[in-house]
Protein backbone atom coordinates (compact mmCIF):
# COMPACT_ATOMS: atom_id res chain seq x y z
CA UNK A 1 0.00 0.00 0.00
CA UNK A 2 1.15 3.39 -0.94
CA UNK A 3 2.21 5.91 1.76
CA UNK A 4 -0.49 8.54 0.49
CA UNK A 5 -3.14 5.94 0.87
CA UNK A 6 -1.71 4.86 4.19
CA UNK A 7 -2.11 8.44 5.39
CA UNK A 8 -4.83 9.84 3.97
CA UNK A 9 -7.30 7.25 3.14
CA UNK A 10 -10.07 5.73 5.38
CA UNK A 11 -10.83 2.59 2.74
CA UNK A 12 -8.73 -0.83 3.06
CA UNK A 13 -7.28 -2.47 5.99
CA UNK A 14 -3.72 -2.23 7.54
CA UNK A 15 -1.82 -4.19 10.36
CA UNK A 16 -0.58 -3.23 13.52
CA UNK A 17 3.18 -2.94 12.25
CA UNK A 18 2.26 -0.84 9.74
CA UNK A 19 -0.25 1.13 12.05
CA UNK A 20 2.58 1.70 14.68
CA UNK A 21 5.20 2.96 12.51
CA UNK A 22 3.10 5.23 10.97
CA UNK A 23 1.56 6.67 14.12
CA UNK A 24 5.54 7.20 15.29
CA UNK A 25 6.38 8.57 11.81
CA UNK A 26 3.56 11.13 12.48
CA UNK A 27 4.64 12.24 16.18
CA UNK A 28 8.03 12.92 15.23
CA UNK A 29 6.91 14.98 12.36
CA UNK A 30 5.01 17.07 14.18
CA UNK A 31 7.74 17.38 16.80
CA UNK A 32 10.03 18.74 14.59
CA UNK A 33 7.38 20.92 12.98
CA UNK A 34 6.42 22.06 15.99
CA UNK A 35 9.92 23.20 17.74
CA UNK A 36 11.60 23.94 14.91
CA UNK A 37 11.56 27.57 15.37
CA UNK A 38 13.63 27.30 18.34
CA UNK A 39 16.28 26.63 15.86
CA UNK A 40 16.15 30.74 15.28
CA UNK A 41 18.38 33.26 16.77
CA UNK A 42 15.83 34.80 18.88
CA UNK A 43 13.75 32.78 21.76
CA UNK A 44 10.97 35.57 21.90
CA UNK A 45 10.49 35.12 17.92
CA UNK A 46 10.71 31.03 18.40
CA UNK A 47 7.97 31.49 21.37
CA UNK A 48 5.50 33.25 18.84
CA UNK A 49 6.28 30.93 16.00
CA UNK A 50 5.64 28.11 18.23
CA UNK A 51 2.26 30.20 19.29
CA UNK A 52 1.14 30.52 15.84
CA UNK A 53 2.07 27.09 14.27
CA UNK A 54 1.86 24.19 17.12
CA UNK A 55 -1.82 23.89 16.96
CA UNK A 56 -2.22 24.67 13.64
CA UNK A 57 0.19 21.98 13.22
CA UNK A 58 -1.36 19.51 15.15
CA UNK A 59 -4.74 19.89 13.52
CA UNK A 60 -3.28 18.99 10.30
CA UNK A 61 -1.84 16.12 11.58
CA UNK A 62 -5.63 14.95 12.72
CA UNK A 63 -6.55 13.61 9.48
CA UNK A 64 -3.90 11.32 8.99
CA UNK A 65 -4.09 9.99 12.96
CA UNK A 66 -7.89 9.27 12.09
CA UNK A 67 -7.21 7.55 8.63
CA UNK A 68 -4.96 5.38 10.35
CA UNK A 69 -7.28 4.49 13.25
CA UNK A 70 -9.96 3.98 11.08
CA UNK A 71 -7.91 1.61 8.75
CA UNK A 72 -6.62 -0.18 11.74
CA UNK A 73 -10.14 -0.66 13.06
CA UNK A 74 -11.40 -2.28 9.34
CA UNK A 75 -8.64 -4.70 9.85
CA UNK A 76 -10.22 -5.67 13.20
CA UNK A 77 -13.65 -5.68 11.13
CA UNK A 78 -14.85 -2.74 13.31
CA UNK A 79 -16.19 0.59 12.00
CA UNK A 80 -14.22 3.48 11.71
CA UNK A 81 -16.35 5.60 14.01
CA UNK A 82 -15.55 3.44 17.40
CA UNK A 83 -12.78 6.01 16.90
CA UNK A 84 -15.21 8.43 18.92
CA UNK A 85 -15.31 5.99 21.55
CA UNK A 86 -11.65 5.11 21.49
CA UNK A 87 -10.39 9.14 21.23
CA UNK A 88 -12.92 11.50 21.16
CA UNK A 89 -15.30 10.21 24.53
CA UNK A 90 -11.88 10.05 26.78
CA UNK A 91 -10.51 13.50 25.06
CA UNK A 92 -14.15 15.02 26.51
CA UNK A 93 -14.05 13.73 29.91
CA UNK A 94 -10.37 14.63 30.45
CA UNK A 95 -10.63 18.45 29.25
CA UNK A 96 -14.12 18.18 31.33
CA UNK A 97 -12.60 16.60 34.29
CA UNK A 98 -9.47 19.35 34.52
CA UNK A 99 -12.17 22.11 33.82
CA UNK A 100 -14.59 21.46 36.76
CA UNK A 101 -11.63 20.71 38.94
CA UNK A 102 -9.68 23.64 38.15
CA UNK A 103 -11.60 26.65 37.10
CA UNK A 104 -13.33 29.05 39.42
CA UNK A 105 -16.70 30.29 38.59
CA UNK A 106 -16.19 34.49 39.03
CA UNK A 107 -20.07 35.32 38.65
CA UNK A 108 -21.05 32.53 41.56
CA UNK A 109 -17.74 32.55 43.00
CA UNK A 110 -17.60 29.15 43.37
CA UNK A 111 -14.31 27.03 43.22
CA UNK A 112 -13.83 24.22 40.84
CA UNK A 113 -15.33 20.73 42.47
CA UNK A 114 -12.28 18.30 42.74
CA UNK A 115 -13.60 15.01 43.20
CA UNK A 116 -16.06 15.54 40.49
CA UNK A 117 -13.43 16.22 38.11
CA UNK A 118 -11.37 13.61 39.46
CA UNK A 119 -13.88 11.11 38.76
CA UNK A 120 -14.10 12.50 35.24
CA UNK A 121 -10.45 12.45 34.39
CA UNK A 122 -10.55 8.62 35.53
CA UNK A 123 -13.54 7.66 33.65
CA UNK A 124 -11.89 8.93 30.75
CA UNK A 125 -9.15 5.87 31.17
CA UNK A 126 -10.74 2.88 30.55
CA UNK A 127 -12.03 3.53 27.34
CA UNK A 128 -8.50 5.26 26.22
CA UNK A 129 -6.76 1.93 26.96
CA UNK A 130 -8.85 0.11 25.39
CA UNK A 131 -8.66 2.10 22.67
CA UNK A 132 -4.74 1.43 22.53
CA UNK A 133 -5.41 -2.82 23.00
CA UNK A 134 -7.76 -2.61 19.92
CA UNK A 135 -6.23 -0.73 17.50
CA UNK A 136 -2.61 -1.21 18.79
CA UNK A 137 -2.05 -5.05 19.98
CA UNK A 138 -4.90 -7.09 19.13
CA UNK A 139 -4.17 -8.62 15.86
CA UNK A 140 -6.97 -7.99 12.92
CA UNK A 141 -8.94 -10.47 11.20
CA UNK A 142 -7.03 -13.41 9.34
CA UNK A 143 -9.50 -13.38 6.28
CA UNK A 144 -11.22 -11.08 3.76
CA UNK A 145 -13.49 -9.07 5.51
CA UNK A 146 -16.28 -6.17 4.69
CA UNK A 147 -12.98 -3.19 4.30
CA UNK A 148 -10.88 -5.48 2.44
CA UNK A 149 -8.21 -8.57 2.09
CA UNK A 150 -5.92 -8.92 4.81
CA UNK A 151 -2.93 -6.96 5.10
CA UNK A 152 -0.75 -9.49 6.22
CA UNK A 153 -1.43 -11.60 3.09
CA UNK A 154 -0.86 -8.96 0.50
CA UNK A 155 2.22 -8.61 -1.21
CA UNK A 156 4.38 -5.63 -0.04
Amino acid sequence: MKLQKILFSFDGRIGRRTYWLAILALIVAVQVLTFAPFLLESEQAAVLMLALTSQFIWLLSLWPILALGSKRLHDRNKNGWWLLVFWLLPFALFVGGFSIALFDDPRTGRSGDFSTGLILVLASLPPALWGIVELGILPGTKEPNLYGADPAQQPA
